[in-house]
């Protein structure tokens, strides 16, 4: 095949040699080898048998830690026949140990305070394995205990016969939950470009015969050999004496030796650039979407964290962020093939440097969409950016340096915690962000157009490009006519001409002045929850709480009108059009681009979303440019744009939605079963495609259009703000806006007809053997909070029973989960409801169990001891919460004028809470868990063809995503779009 140059400028393609990249061998202090300065914070330090820590005091949450312990032993360093086990070996430190027996740590962490899966975690990854501790107290009893549960995970593991057993149809049920087209592709893009490394054969689920037949023997291996105290990290960061922390890891660490043989690291293998271009398809029919572009991966050899590296890899960051404005405005434009794109490079586990392209399409626009992408590079690449392009990008890179530095007194000890780990993993210095912004504000202000192209050239050099087109677009019959077929679309682009791009001027912002400052006509203090509330001449209302919880920051909260209650019920979808489109329509006088040249640098955003009784409009900012936000917001309301170029991307996306409901678990339930249990109201779930397809702007500008004008409005700010300032530009805003109606009852458009108890069985089209077990009851709305407290409870103990009897005794799922959602809008309705994500042959079992344990709890009732085990995290997580701004927007002050039982519910939320009884919880189960009114909802996968095989993967900057947590089922939704500027 004749070469072609895709990039369009002489660059001599340098072969660089391969070479043979190796693990770490212990955690690793980054600022013994740089100069660059260390968190003077941080604590660091390493015991005689080679154990290092890392403490620092923090104190956001008050009164908390977070504890993490690094273990250097991940997927890479399994055998052939160990496959699997690092991570199968994380279950298992939950499943006995020296101290805490089998079946007793989780129930010990909930007595504590602590949720399964929040404050007590682990994941494993390719390289390491880490385990969460997020204490609720820091009272010495409550740190030994850390600290004990941490010393029995790094050397006291009983690892029982009767436990393995036990735990590999869990593993199991997590690696089908986790088996997923993006996986698939993931995996088979790694196995193409990557494959003389490790990488591909070291997935951390591991393999199905390994984690059904691995013996102890192997699992007592990998412990031993890889459990060592020179290869485990502590960090801990909290509210406490980091004197009596650094005690305590001595006393309880100290002790640790490993009498086990020391065994080499693995070899991770080799990266071999590639010296002509290759071509990567992979066929997924089950893909929501095609992905296109080129990429290029060469080996990488680790380099120190130095002040010179990240001033270079600051205007690397640059380069992609042009790159990925473009690609961002080109998406929007008529006829764009193309939905969404990236740019990224980046280095992964000292072995590989990727920088790639992508763009997301549909299957029939995939030629126009690559040929985009090649263009769009080799434009970058031969003519560079203009000196604009530049200047909002450094604008926006400083302004983000700078916030991280006026926010950083107020970071919370899990971030920290998380940072700290990684840091040590990756041999970097943990610098404080004041010394990043005095570091890399300077190299960023002098960053020229030449210097951002020259780092991206260095990105995108070293080998010739790899060609992907990965998704649900068949290109061929055979991989050879793939092939050439691929190469034939790109060859030919590269014969198209490129030109630079041009510069532009930036516009001032048009939406300063809104009329005579509006007068406050009625204010009001409520000290004891530190609220000041204000009503303006013009009937707008607004909230302010000052607050100490994030430095520099103010979150603000603006509904207006009536939401979906008001949507047209002959109009069904014209919610999730508006979500997203919105934003991304501009304003009346300024397209987005244009907003986001004009805000550039500044601390402004705008999220616009439909609630059930109010359109919401969310801004986050600082002091200095609360005003300016404020004028954003209100310009939103007084003159949006409704861009025709807002409708584009929406439909992809759309289009995208509804591809990836048609084979995973909880499509069916997101396009029929959920509205069926609302009665078949068309404001309840997600429309037919057909019924979103014929939306259009116009009839999401009639909806909003009126209520955005005059519609009665609630304002409210929290954070750290100055009242008499926030007061002031409050008046200039909003309240000079024109005068608001008052906010209608609405209340039959609250109303709900649910039908009788049903049961049906879907079926989705997939060759993935998935399967969802959804059972639900029709509860009640949130007016009578001492109920809503109640069933909230009651779903944390249906969950607790289910992780034992599915989970645990059956190991028939993963994460079986329970919730409660009575509704804020709709009158007398709500949802509880079971879900359990299965295999398509345990659906009537577990449709049973859920059966069963409702019945148990309105036959036999909830034990004292569940109760508690259940209120305990419930209570943590609500002290947690008032120390957080967005609960106060949110949950408290956002609506409080209209809801003013909103604040009492704040003043009782806590003892409410605790107050909560066992015989309550079982009149709950008796009055709403009947198994005759529950709702029970299958879905399975019907079997279809596989595709034709292909040759396969390269993995994606985002590597380290492939770890192993217990999260919840996902639910399908609309891809959001984009909140900030």
């Amino acid at each position: 095949m004749k070469f072609f140059r895709p990039f369009g400028f002489v660059l001599a393609i340098v072969l660089a040699l391969p070479t043979f990249a190796q693990l770490p061998t212990e955690p690793r202090f980054g600022h013994e080898k740089s100069d660059l300065k260390p968190d003077p914070e941080v604590k660091y330090g390493k015991l005689q048998n080679g154990l290092r820590f890392a403490i620092r005091k923090n104190t956001e949450p008050r009164g908390r830690a977070s504890l993490r312990l690094l273990v250097l032993a991940g997927s890479f360093h399994e055998t052939e026949e160990q496959r699997g086990l690092a991570h199968f070996l994380e279950h298992m430190a939950f499943n006995g140990s020296e101290n805490y027996a089998p079946d007793t740590l989780i129930e010990f962490f909930q007595r504590m305070g602590m949720s399964f899966g929040g404050d007590t975690n682990a994941h494993t990854s390719f390289d390491h394995t880490a385990y969460v501790l997020e204490l609720p107290h820091t009272d010495e009893k409550t740190l030994d205990e850390g600290f004990r549960v941490f010393r029995d995970y790094a050397t006291g593991l009983l690892l029982l016969d009767k436990e393995i057993e036990k735990e590999r149809g869990i593993i199991l049920a997590e690696k089908r939950d986790r088996d997923t087209v993006p996986f698939r592709e993931w995996v088979a893009e790694a196995t193409f470009v990557l494959p003389e490394t490790r990488l591909p054969s070291r997935i951390p689920i591991g393999t199905e015969e390994v984690i059904q037949t691995a013996p102890r023997e192997r699992f007592v291996d990998f412990y031993r050999t890889w459990y060592r105290p020179e290869r485990l990290a502590i960090v801990a960061v909290g509210d406490f004496d980091p004197a009596a922390i650094e005690r305590e890891i001595v006393e309880t660490f100290g002790s640790l030796v490993s009498d086990h043989p020391v065994r080499e690291n693995p070899s991770l293998g080799r990266v071999t650039a590639a010296n002509q271009p290759k071509v990567f398809w992979h066929h997924e029919p089950e893909s929501g979407a095609t992905r296109v572009g080129l990429q290029v991966v060469t080996p990488y050899v680790r380099e120190e964290d130095t002040a010179a590296k990240r001033s270079r890899d600051i205007l690397r960051e640059l380069a992609t962020m042009i790159l990925n404005r473009r690609l961002d405005t080109l998406a929007r434009t008529e006829g764009a093939p193309f939905s969404r794109g990236y740019v990224a490079a980046s280095e992964e586990f000292d072995l590989f440097r990727s920088a790639s392209i992508e763009l997301t399409a549909r299957p029939e626009t995939w030629q126009a969409a690559l040929s985009l992408a090649e263009q769009e590079l080799r434009k970058a690449l031969m003519h560079g950016f203009t000196k604009a392009e530049v200047a909002e990008a450094a604008a926006n890179l400083t302004n983000a340096l700078t916030q991280a530095e006026r926010t950083a007194a107020t970071r919370h000890s899990d971030g920290l915690a998380d940072a700290l780990m990684n840091s040590l993993l990756n041999g970097a210095v943990f610098t404080t962000p004041a010394d990043n912004l005095r570091l890399l504000g300077p190299v960023i202000a002098s960053a020229t157009p030449t210097a951002c192209l020259d780092a991206l050239r260095e990105a995108f050099a070293g080998a010739a490009p790899i060609v992907t087109v990965v998704g649900n677009t068949k290109v061929a019959d055979t991989p050879e006519a793939a092939d050439q077929a691929i190469m034939e679309v790109v060859a030919k682009s590269a014969q198209v001409a490129v030109a630079a791009p041009a510069e532009t001027n930036v516009a001032p912002f048009s939406y300063v002045e809104f009329g005579p400052a509006g007068a406050i006509s009625d204010e009001r203090k409520i000290d004891d929850l530190g609220i000041n509330t204000a009503t303006f001449a013009n009937g707008v209302r607004a909230n302010l709480k000052p607050t100490d919880f994030e430095a520099g920051k103010i979150r603000i909260l603006v509904r207006v009108g009536a939401g979906l209650l008001t949507m047209p019920k002959d109009k069904p979808g014209l919610n999730l059009l508006a979500d997203a489109s919105v934003f991304t329509g501009g304003l009346g006088k300024h397209s987005i681009d244009e907003l986001r040249q004009i805000l550039a640098g500044r601390t402004v955003s705008v999220n616009f979303r439909t609630a059930g009784d109010a359109f919401t409009l969310v801004g986050e900012t600082n002091s200095d440019d609360l005003l300016l936000q404020l004028q954003l917001l209100a310009a939103y309301l007084l003159d949006p744009g409704f861009r025709p170029e807002a409708l584009l991307p929406a439909r992809k996306q759309f289009e995208q939605l509804y591809k990836q409901l048609e084979h995973i678990p909880e499509g069916p339930l997101q396009l029929e079963a959920i509205r069926l249990m609302g009665g078949g109201d068309p404001r309840i779930g997600i429309p037919k495609q057909e019924e979103l397809a014929a939306r259009t702007l116009d009839e999401v500008r009639a909806w909003l259009s009126p209520q955005f004008a005059t519609g009665a409005l609630e304002i409210s700010l929290v954070g750290d703000l100055q009242l008499e300032a926030a007061r002031d530009a409050l008046s200039r805003t909003f309240g000079a806006l024109p005068a608001r109606q008052k906010k209608p009852a609405l209340e039959a458009e609250r109303a709900l007809t649910p039908p009788p108890a049903l049961e049906k069985t879907y079926e989705f089209q997939s060759e993935i053997p998935k399967a969802l077990v959804y059972t639900a009851w029709i509860t009640t709305d949130n007016r009578d909070v001492t109920t809503a407290r109640r069933l909230n409870l009651l779903a944390e103990v249906f969950s607790d029973r289910l992780r034992k009897r599915v989970r645990e005794q059956l190991g028939d799922a993963y994460s079986p989960y329970a919730f409660s959602a009575p509704s804020d809008s709709f009158r007398n309705y709500g949802t509880f409801a079971a879900v359990i994500s299965a295999s398509p042959d345990k659906l009537g079992v577990l449709s049973q169990v859920v059966t069963d344990i409702a019945r148990e709890l309105i036959d036999k009732g909830i034990t004292d001891d569940e109760v508690e085990r259940a209120k305990q995290p419930v209570l943590t997580s609500i002290r947690d919460a008032g120390r957080t701004n967005p609960y106060w927007l949110f949950t408290v002050i956002g609506a409080s004028q209209e809801f003013p039982e909103r604040l009492e519910w704040r003043r009782t939320i806590e003892s409410g809470h605790a107050a909560i009884t066992a015989a309550q919880l079982h009149e709950m189960a008796k009055q709403y868990l009947q198994p005759e009114r529950a709702f029970r909802f299958a879905t399975k996968a019907a079997v279809q063809v596989a595709p034709t095989p292909v040759p396969t993967p390269s993995p994606r900057p985002t590597t380290r995503v492939l770890t192993q947590k217990p999260t919840p089922t996902p639910k399908a939704t609309p891809t959001p779009v984009p909140d900030d500027f």
